[in-house]
C-alpha cells in the first residue's frame, strides 16, 4: 500500500529549496517516465516568497513548463504561456489534479535552510532565468540526451524542469558545474545517490501526496 497524504498536511513544513516531484498523465509525461525509467516526470523547487524579497507566505514553485495553465506568475503579475515561472504551489497542484495533468506528487526536503548568501544568489538567479523559454518536445529530448550522454550544453535562453532545478543548485554553489544542467532528469532528484554535491548538503524523502 502506498501511503499518501494531502498537501495541506505538509504545507507548513516546506522551506525554500525543497523540491516537488510530479507524476504526469499527459503523453509527453509518460514518454519522459519511460525514457528515465521512473515514476516521476516533472520537478520544481519550493520558494517561500519572503526569502527572496516578495510579499506573502504561501509557498511558491519555481518551475519550467510548457504551460502556465492560467496561473499568475508572481513576478509578471500575470499568467505566462510557458517557460520559467514562479507561481503558487497550491494552485499548481489544484490545477494539475482537477485537469489530471499530474495525479501524484512527492516532497523532497533539503537537509538545511539556505543561508543569507545563498538566498541572495537564488533571488538573482530567479530573475536572470525568468525569461527563459520552454523547448518543444523534440528539442527537449534532444537537449536532454545530448546533456546526459555527451555532456553538451543546451541554449542559454531555454530551460526545462529538471535542468532548471540543476542550474539553480549550481547557481547556489551546491552542485558541480562539471556536468551540464540539461543532463539531469526528475528522478535524479528523487534518487540522489550520484549527484555531484559540493558542500555538506543532501536531499531527504518526504511524503507522497495526492
Amino acid at each position: 500500500m502506498v501511503r499518501e497524504i494531502s498537501y495541506s498536511d505538509i504545507k507548513g513544513s516546506l522551506k525554500t529549496g525543497d523540491l516537488m516531484l510530479f507524476h504526469g498523465e499527459e503523453p509527453s509525461s509518460k514518454l519522459i517516465e519511460i525514457i528515465e525509467w521512473s515514476y516521476w516526470s516533472h520537478v520544481g523547487m519550493v520558494i517561500i516568497p519572503e526569502d527572496i524579497g516578495l510579499t506573502g507566505k504561501e509557498p511558491l514553485i519555481l518551475e519550467a513548463t510548457s504551460s502556465g495553465d492560467g496561473i499568475e506568475d508572481v513576478i509578471n503579475k500575470a499568467p505566462k504561456e510557458g517557460g520559467v515561472m514562479l507561481i503558487s504551489l497550491e494552485e499548481r497542484l489544484n490545477v494539475d489534479i482537477s485537469n489530471r495533468y499530474d495525479t501524484h506528487f512527492k516532497v523532497k526536503y533539503i537537509n538545511r535552510t539556505l543561508n543569507v548568501v545563498e538566498l541572495e544568489q537564488l533571488k538573482a538567479f530567479i530573475y536572470e532565468a525568468h525569461d527563459k523559454k520552454f523547448p518543444n518536445d523534440k528539442e527537449l529530448f534532444k537537449y536532454y540526451l545530448e546533456g546526459r550522454h555527451y555532456n553538451e550544453p543546451m541554449p542559454d535562453n531555454m530551460a526545462f524542469c529538471s535542468q532548471l532545478v540543476a542550474e539553480t543548485f549550481m547557481a547556489l554553489g551546491l552542485l558541480s558545474k562539471r556536468y551540464v544542467s540539461n543532463g539531469y532528469c526528475p528522478n535524479d532528484f528523487n534518487e540522489d545517490k550520484d549527484l555531484p554535491i559540493l558542500k555538506p548538503f543532501y536531499i531527504l524523502d518526504g511524503a507522497r501526496l495526492k
